[in-house]
């Protein structure tokens, strides 16, 4: 199958069309792979006399390089630096052969260099163009002016043009494309980003010419026929039936086999009715399954991260008409149904799953919230009782059934589970952890602070347990400066965690610096998406400096995002609304 590769340029020629030296000069001396200098097999000594030539050092560096002694090759393209210090092209090499042995600050700190020292010269740029990573704008700056130097170099319109839809360009990457595409009008690779910028832009005709445009000069390409299916979906299914038809099918002459194409051409079939073509389709993907069972999975990565949970029942039930006894089947078809909220079915194909199956624990554990969710709370924790019977040493489902307990106020059962599956493992953060919690949910909450303080010396960076500990002494007002250093290890092991940065918020409340409460409880609401006791930390801190009418905008949301098993906290919101309200709104 001949798929879409962007080829980039090399780096440089080895058997160079160049000399070795200079920037921007050109000398008389032969190039590296100009010079009639055998190269000979025994070893080589660096100690050939000063009157060696750097293309001499050139050569016995590649050498070594076959050889894979890059000591040796790094030794070796230092000596010829020096007989030729102005060389850009041995410096380059140099550079690359640090960035072979992982010396990656020594090779960026030298391209940076070069790339000041010669400002034109675009082989340099392109070299540290490579070895930049991370700062996209730092890049962005880099490639546009290899571009403006260099009008004709492919790799530099590729990789400033993703950079753009990187970063949500879409229009200065449309232009870039446009312009490739006019600069090269044979290269299929400038057509197709061309069509995937114009589909990013919303222009389906626009895009669906650059993809035609593609396949014209390159027919064997499968991607923009995919491309164009999707295309003509958004132009309108229904008109568009023969053209997405033809497309499928002229991906499965090229691929039998390839699933996307057999998938979507029954699914077309299926959804209009025209069940015999697409009891073939469906046929055609259960012999390869029974050929090759993981294929399920290709099938699953198509359909569910796109939330095309009712496309995914559809194939995953009609395949398993003749597959039955396919685990990996029925667990993706119970995620599908979770995804369409139907949480029987969910069950019903997870209780299918065999233990073999690599995701049978956690099968067991969505079996158990589904029946939650459905406020089957008993049959989940006999559900799991069973499971912890069967496998008492399974952290997880320990874990898991402690919490159910918890939640049904049936704290002496957990602990006491708890601290037998420690007596195996007394070390286990994880069983401690939930320990500490149902402890403080039980009023004890001394014992609680010294689980977690036990959890803190057993791993200094458990950012739960500190953040725990730390939101504790808060919420009773005590310790607050050690509550605060607690929080911030916390906050530095994960700053992007909503509930630590509340904590941390939170802590600044108690401590009375309202204007960095609100900093840091601004930013946790945003990563909690707004989170109902996170919103009303927030509330409050804008009620203590003054902002009623944000903090009653904060009190509406914490009670929207309510849910029915926080009672308290809807009844302190609408108590706090009450009082807010005055006699004129």
């Amino acid at each position: 199958m001949k798929s879409l590769i962007i080829c980039t340029l090399t780096l440089v020629s080895v058997l160079g069309l160049f000399s070795v030296s200079g920037c921007i000069r050109e000398t008389g001396k032969p190039g590296p792979g100009q010079s009639s200098r055998p190269i000979p097999d025994q070893d080589l000594s660096l100690n050939q006399g000063s009157d060696a030539q750097a293309s001499y050092y050139y050569l016995m560096a590649r050498r070594y390089d076959s050889k894979n002694e890059a000591d040796q090759e790094q030794k070796a393209l230092e000596k010829a630096i020096a007989k030729d210090p102005e060389s850009c092209f041995l410096q380059r090499e140099y550079i690359i052969c640090l960035q072979k042995q992982k010396k990656s600050g020594q090779a960026m700190a030298l391209a940076q260099h070069l790339a000041e020292k010669y400002p034109d010269n675009v082989e340099n740029l392109l070299l540290l163009a490579r070895l930049k990573k991370g700062d996209e704008k730092d890049m962005t700056v880099l490639l546009e002016r290899i571009l403006k130097l260099a009008l004709e170099d492919k790799e530099t319109f590729l990789r400033l043009g993703k950079v753009y839809m990187d970063e949500g360009m879409t229009l200065k990457a449309l232009n870039l494309f446009s312009r490739m595409a006019s600069i090269f009008p044979d290269y299929y690779v400038a057509h197709f980003y061309l069509g995937e910028t114009r589909r990013m832009t919303d222009q389906p005709a626009a895009a669906r010419d650059a993809y035609l445009k593609t396949l014209e000069l390159e027919p064997g390409l499968l991607e923009p026929r995919f491309r164009l299916v999707d295309v003509y979906k958004t132009m309108g299914e229904e008109e568009n039936k023969a053209e997405i038809i033809k497309n499928l099918e002229e991906i499965l002459d090229f691929d039998p086999k390839e699933e996307r194409a057999l998938i979507e051409l029954a699914l077309l079939y299926f959804d209009t009715r025209d069940f015999q073509n697409a009891d073939d389709m469906f046929s055609k993907l259960s012999r390869e399954i029974w050929k090759n069972p993981d294929l399920v999975v290709d099938i699953a990565q198509i359909l569910i991260p796109e939330r095309r949970y009712q496309d995914a029942v559809t194939v995953l039930s009609q395949i398993r008409r003749a597959v039955p006894g396919n685990a990996n089947i029925n667990f993706f078809l119970g995620m599908a149904y979770e995804g369409l909220k139907k949480p029987d079915k969910a069950i019903e194909c997870y209780l299918k799953v065999t233990p073999d199956h690599p995701q049978y624990k956690r099968t067991i554990l969505s079996i158990a919230f589904l029946y939650k969710d459905m406020n089957r709370t008993e049959e989940a924790i006999r559900f799991l009782e069973q499971h912890h019977r069967q496998s008492p040493a399974d952290i997880d489902i320990t874990s898991y059934l402690a919490s159910f307990y918890q939640e049904e106020n049936r704290h002496d059962i957990a602990i006491t589970m708890l601290q037998q599956a420690l007596k195996e493992t007394p070390k286990n953060t994880a069983l401690l952890f939930k320990l500490g919690a149902v402890l403080d949910t039980s009023g004890q909450r001394q014992e609680s602070i010294e689980t977690m303080k036990t959890i803190i010396r057993l791993d200094p960076k458990h950012a739960s347990a500190l953040n725990y500990l730390g939101y504790t002494y808060a919420e009773m007002g005590i310790h607050l400066d050690q509550a605060l250093e607690l929080v911030q290890r916390a906050f530095n092991i994960r700053p992007e965690d909503g509930y630590i940065t509340d904590s941390l918020g939170w802590v600044y409340f108690k401590k009375q610096d309202y204007d960095k409460a609100i900093f840091y409880l601004e930013k946790a609401v945003e990563l909690s998406e707004y989170e109902t006791v996170i919103t009303i930390h927030l509330a409050d801190a804008y009620l203590k400096t003054g902002q009623q009418i944000k903090a009653v905008d904060m009190y509406k949301k914490a009670l929207e995002n309510a849910r029915q098993d926080q009672g308290k906290e809807i009844r302190e919101i609408e108590e706090k609304l009450k009082s807010l309200k005055t006699p004129g709104q």
